[in-house]
């Protein structure tokens, strides 16, 4: 009797998961693939609220990730200049002023710039950060030695294109070989909910008379996102012009380094990491 109970838990439970997997795919691919970019901004935008995650007093003194750490001390020159996209409230421009880099950044979402801004007044941290539009570098950057893009940014640029050609023009900003830090989720395997989510889209998408632009790790959880395979990421950014030299992954995160052009023959530090 309890063996019976618990085979048809077991069962119960499976076809559940199943139901809520396909009813959250068929939710998110059609709004993904209905949706045009001009609104899906305005919803990733809108989902931050008032970014009290990102603009709190402990997260913003809280300094650099472990990844971060790891990835400066080893490829950034001491002292030089760090633009920093997808900045939030200024966590990174806090921890780069206080090692002494010459640091500025920009975001998409109005709130968490305000509060970034008077995070660094606060502080007294001599460090701009501007709103600039979605997926879209602001104008008067000027010329950098390194650059961040803040923790998961990338990930919440969609779909591919938007990626390649946001790190496009970034380039023009750097000097060559300049190194950038992505970070960004990392898909776990084989999951049927990132396969038909973008299947999805993608139907709705030649329905509606546009071509299909999604691919195998694209969501919609509340805001576009997308989860990468660690080959997936780093042809991208060869893609857009830049040299992988490093890589770490820890649980469903991960973050590359990559060169502004052809990487060196041996640039200091090059290699791909284990992962963390």
């Amino acid at each position: 009797m309890k063996s019976l109970a618990a085979a048809f838990y077991v069962f119960v439970y499976r076809v559940f998961h199943l139901l809520h997997s396909g009813s959250q795919s068929l939710f998110e691919g059609f709004w993904l693939g209905l949706l045009p970019e001009s609104v899906t901004d305005l919803v990733s935008e809108r989902s931050y609220g008032e970014g009290t995650s990102y603009t709190g007093a402990a997260y913003l003194n809280s300094g650099l990730q472990f990844w971060e750490e790891i990835a400066i001390d080893r490829f950034f020159i001491p002292g030089c200049g760090v633009l920093v996209a997808a900045a939030g409230g200024g966590r990174e421009l806090i921890a780069l002023a206080r090692r002494g880099y010459a640091a500025e950044g920009f975001d998409c979402c109005r709130t968490m710039v305000s509060a970034g801004k008077r995070a660094l007044s606060e502080r007294g941290i001599d460090a701009r950060i501007e709103w600039a539009p979605p997926c879209r570098i602001p104008e008067n950057l000027g010329t950098w030695d390194a650059a961040i893009i803040g923790w998961n940014g990338y990930t919440y640029i969609s779909p591919r294109g938007r990626r390649i050609e946001f790190m496009k023009s970034l380039r023009a900003h750097l000097r060559p070989n300049s190194p950038v830090l992505v970070s960004g989720a990392i898909r776990p395997g084989k999951s049927g909910q990132l396969i038909w989510t973008p299947r999805i889209a993608n139907a709705v998408r030649v329905l509606t008379f546009r071509r299909p632009v999604f691919g195998t790790g694209s969501c919609f959880p509340g805001r576009p996102r997308h989860q990468f395979t660690r080959r997936e990421l780093e042809e991208e950014l060869a893609e857009a012009g830049f040299s992988p030299v490093a890589f770490w992954r820890w649980g469903p995160f991960g973050a590359v380094v990559c060169l502004n052009g052809e990487a060196p023959e041996q640039p200091v530090g090059s290699g791909a990491s284990p992962a963390v």
